[in-house]
């Protein structure tokens, strides 16, 4: 694969069981690095993930890996043949063969014995020792279970791998650990992935590319900065962070920012004069003194450690969220100010003035 090669290229998919199809007509294109399909639960990512690897037939569509052909006109490459690894959602791990053995049971029967003497670069390369080559699953940890995993795809040199949201299983900790050490092995090897999660702060953190999928639809591919400051429409904006929308007005005398019940915001980009619907995230919004701001009184509050989040309702009756510091919670009941911080994203609206 040269450098002007994509690692995939997916055109015109369409995908379905029975009567209905779960992908519509989508494209994807992956140049290099780690790119997170991002989505709700039954919105298709998986259906695609297995789709990429040839264990499902696509209706219509063409699938391009690194350069090469493997779904077109219903001509179908078998999986083994496609020259990508897969790392399933428990790691897939035979409970029988201890992790040497795994490592090296996709490569082909003749290299296996002469292949072992790999198994330890391979395991440094997923941050793990090569005194576990003896071990057997249920000897290792989750997250060593998934890294095991992954140095047993990485093993044959794909062209791609394909990642059934690996980290899933994990507690929170370990989850982050996990998936920081199998994109660092990623990048060492060169390997383009593919990523499917539910989780966005998975998607922003881990990957290079995010593509946001709703309904079998892809409804925005960027970075993950791009993606998640400057939504393509209201349902990325509601999926993406946490995010309140509230009615809004842009009208000429004011350019560049929007009236609406938080007060006269700036916009983030270009927005056409009349009703909008504002996105402000959680995050943009402080709760100060009742004094400054707009009038609210808190409701409830949610307590994570790090912060909370704080639910209020303005005197004018919308439900606002703010996130606030972990030290200056309010209580539920009080009479606090909220005032909101930077730009924030509009999107026309059908509502009549």
């Amino acid at each position: 694969m040269t450098a002007a090669t994509p690692a995939l290229e997916v055109r015109g998919l369409s995908v379905g069981y029975g009567d209905g199809d779960v992908v519509h007509d989508l494209d994807l294109t992956v140049t290099d690095g780690v790119t997170a399909i991002l989505g709700p639960s039954g919105c298709g990512k998986t259906t695609l993930l297995r789709t990429v690897a040839g264990f499902v037939t696509p209706r219509t569509g063409t699938v391009t890996v690194a350069g090469r052909p493997v779904v077109a006109d219903r001509t179908a490459v078998a999986p083994r043949h496609r020259r990508l690894g897969y790392v399933p959602q428990e790691g897939g791990l035979f409970p029988h063969l201890d992790v040497a053995a795994n490592v090296v049971f996709g490569l082909p029967r003749s290299q296996r014995r002469a292949a072992r003497a790999t198994v330890a670069s391979l395991l440094e390369l997923v941050d793990l020792p090569d005194t576990l080559a003896d071990r057997y699953p249920h000897e290792l940890s989750g997250g060593q279970q998934q890294r095991v995993a992954l140095a047993r795809a990485l093993a044959p040199r794909p062209s791609m791998v394909l990642l059934d949201e690996p980290f899933s299983s994990l507690d929170a900790g370990l989850r982050e650990e996990t998936g920081r050490a199998v994109v660092r092995a990623l990048r060492r090897r060169g390997a383009a992935a593919l990523l499917v999660t539910h989780d966005q702060g998975e998607a922003l953190s881990l990957a290079d590319q995010v593509a946001v999928m709703h309904s079998g639809r892809l409804l925005q591919v960027g970075r993950p900065a791009a993606v998640y400051l400057s939504p393509a429409d209201e349902r990325v904006a509601d999926f993406v962070g946490l995010s309140v929308f509230l009615d809004g007005t842009v009208t000429g005398s004011a350019p560049g920012a929007v009236r609406c019940a938080l007060g006269e915001i700036g916009l983030r980009g270009p927005a056409p004069a009349g009703p909008v619907r504002v996105a402000v995230r959680a995050e943009q919004v402080q709760v100060t003194s009742a004094e400054r701001g707009v009038a609210a009184e808190v409701l409830d509050t949610s307590f994570f450690g790090h912060d909370a989040t704080v639910r209020v309702r303005l005197a004018t009756g919308e439900l606002v969220v703010a996130r606030t510091p972990a030290g200056v919670v309010p209580l539920p009941g009080e009479r606090v100010g909220v005032v909101v911080t930077g730009d924030v994203v509009a999107f026309a609206s059908d509502r009549r003035p």
